[in-house]
Order: C-alpha cells, then structure tokens, then sequence
C-alpha cells in the first residue's frame, strides 16, 4: 500500500478562530445592525487607516474598489483609461464597468508591470486615467507613473490587490498615485472572506467614497453618483477576527521563502521573481520565471506529486478575449506581456505547507527540470 500524501495548495485561506469570531459576532446579534457602517464596520475601517496611514473606505468586494477608485477621479464617460494586459480580469472590468474604455499598454520585461514608456506611447486626446497594477506582489515604477500622470492630467489608480503587503521605501504602496484599490478576499493575508477597501490620503475623498458606496446619499438625498457597495457587520467581524493571525502568518511565509531561496540558489536553470529595488518582498508570491517547455515539465512533476501551483493570468485582450482586437502599446518590436506570462510559476506560500512540504515541492521542481 501506498503512502498517503496531503495535497499541497498554492494557497489557503486564513481562517480565524472560530471562538475569536463568534465573540465579535455576539453584539452583532443583540443589536441586529448587520450593516450600513455598524461598530464592527468602522473599527476595521479604523485599524485599516492607521496601518497603511491613509483613509480607508470598506466595500464589498476589491472589483467594487477599483470600480469606486475610478469613479472618484470624476472622469467623463467614454474616456480612455491605459492599463496593463497582464492582470486578472477584475482590472479591465472595472473600466468597462465604469463606462471606460481600456487602452492597453505593454509591461516590463524585469518586473511584468505596467511600462511607464509604453503608456507615454499610449496617450491620446481621450485619455483620462491610468490603472495600473502592482502584479504577482511587485510594486509597479510608481514615481514614473505618478511623474506622467502629474504632466498629463490623469487621474492615476493603483490596483494593489496582488500586493497588500509590500512597502516602498518605508511607506506604505497603497499611499501611492491618486487611489489605491485593495482586496480583502479569501485568498488574501488579511480577508473578510469577501470585500475590499480603497485608500485615498484626503478625508474629503473618503467621505465621497464612502458617500458612493452608499447610493450617493447623503442626509437621504441622492447627491451624486452611488451603487450599494457596503460591506457587512458579517464580513467586517471576519476581518478583525483574522488579524491577530496575520503577523504569525507573514513570519511563517517569509520562512518558506528563505527555504525555497536556499534550495534553488545554485540551481542555474531557476530564476525568481524579485522585488522592485527600494521595496520589500510579497507575502503572497514565490513565484520561479522558467522558459516554457522547462516550466510545462515543472507543473506536470508537481501535480505528479500532488502539489498545485499557480500559473499567472492569461493576458486580458487578443484571440479568445472580449479585447479579441485590442493593440497593446510597447516600445519594442512586439509586445512582451504574453511572453512573459508563458514564463511564470508560483509556487506554494503559506504556513501550512512548513518544511516538509517545502522540500516535497523542491524536489518535484527539480524533478521537473530533470
């Protein structure tokens, strides 16, 4: 008989104990406010604001954050918005959504974010905006991007969904261009099983945002633009149950990558994704930039081991897409962003892989590259 072996997942949610959830929850019931900004609402609003040091407004989902981050720049409808192609497809939604038309530009090479020369080429009378995002946890070139925006007149938005965690020279990224959108889904270190936040750096900001999450009302009166993006007293619970958990939970990971580096170190065929330099290491990634054919052999040696990896997300427009026709902008003699999809692995990062399973995963890698 065969020894069993536990499946190892490129992810797990953080769940909270379930006595620290149920005791938040307690008051819940005996008010029975279950949303519309309760106790619990405007503490994790509150928690929020001082970790990253900006004004957090709480939604439903992180596609309601990005969509709410455009429409407080006040652009006109049918306006362009450049964007990245290498993202999930929530980034590009948001935009069409909001009435916007996305406009792609190419990314870079080194860090698969969006290229700040490959969006100067991409701006034309009908720009408007720029979403970029901070994409497998690498921050994007934000100075560049912040100097275009600031000598075009465009709203700038940060998608920092893949990358909560990530500090930029001490700061905090989501202080970043004009609005930054979060994710707090369960697949995120810090979730509320379903919601998001934007943060902004002025209080007259977030008091529009939290107005337009609420059907643009104020005092019971339409006065502006609004969709019922709330997040419940439900999700918020979660979320403040689940922090205590997240500082134990990033040590544990940044063990597994010190693991993972030490085990690929000397292994020429492999290369890892690094940081942004002047920015620190995602929580969320470990991710290995393999040529095709090699990284077919790898996921096929993992899933032989039953372990399941990440592949990143196709790009968002060309053959097969609803952008099927879409150019992508680029400085170069074609447009890298699919290439460099075909190139990355993510490999398995959370606390409960441990050491075991770490060395269960390299040895299928090495396996894989034969």
């Amino acid at each position: 008989m065969s020894e069993r072996r536990d499946r190892i997942v490129f992810g797990r949610p953080l769940m909270p104990r379930q006595q620290d959830f149920e005791r938040l929850l307690d008051p819940v019931f005996r008010s029975c406010q279950l949303t519309n900004g309760g106790t619990l609402h405007d503490r994790l609003e509150s928690v929020l604001g001082q970790e990253t040091g900006g004004h957090v407004v709480l939604v439903s989902s992180g596609t309601m954050a990005l969509m709410l981050a455009l429409r407080l720049g006040g652009v006109a409808r049918g306006g362009e918005v450049i964007t990245t192609p290498l993202s999930f497809a929530a980034s590009v939604q948001a935009i069409d959504w909001c009435g916007l038309v996305p406009v792609f530009a190419d990314v870079e090479p080194a860090f698969a974010t969006l290229c700040p020369k490959a969006v100067e080429r991409a701006i034309t009378p009908q720009t408007v905006a720029i979403l970029a995002v901070h994409f497998q946890g690498i921050a994007c070139d934000i100075a560049a991007l912040e100097d275009i925006a600031r000598r075009h007149k465009l709203w700038l938005v940060f998608d920092a969904a893949q990358a909560p965690d990530i500090q930029v020279s001490g700061r905090n990224i989501c202080l970043s261009g004009d609005a930054s959108a979060l994710s707090l889904h369960g697949t995120k270190l810090l979730s509320t099983a379903e919601g998001g936040a934007v943060v902004v750096g002025d209080a007259a900001q977030a008091q529009a945002l939290a107005r337009m999450r609420n059907f643009g009302l104020e005092g019971g009166q339409m006065t502006g633009p609004g969709i019922n993006g709330k997040m419940s007293e439900l999700h918020a619970a979660f979320g403040l149950a689940v922090r205590p958990r997240v500082a134990a939970e990033m040590a544990a990971r940044q063990q597994i990558r010190g693991w993972y580096d030490a085990a690929f170190e000397d292994v020429p065929q492999i290369r890892t994704l690094q940081p942004r330099p002047g920015t620190s290491a995602s929580h969320l990634y470990y991710t290995l930039i393999l040529p095709p054919d090699l990284r077919a052999g790898v996921i096929a040696s993992l899933h032989a081991a039953d372990i399941l990896p990440r592949t990143p997300f196709p790009i968002l427009c060309g053959p097969g897409t609803v952008y099927a026709g879409a150019v992508v902008h680029t400085t170069r003699h074609h447009a890298v962003a699919g290439d460099v999809a075909g190139q990355y692995l993510s490999l398995p990062l959370h606390g409960d892989v441990g050491r075991d399973g770490v060395a269960r995963v390299v040895q299928a890698v090495l396996r894989g590259i034969g």
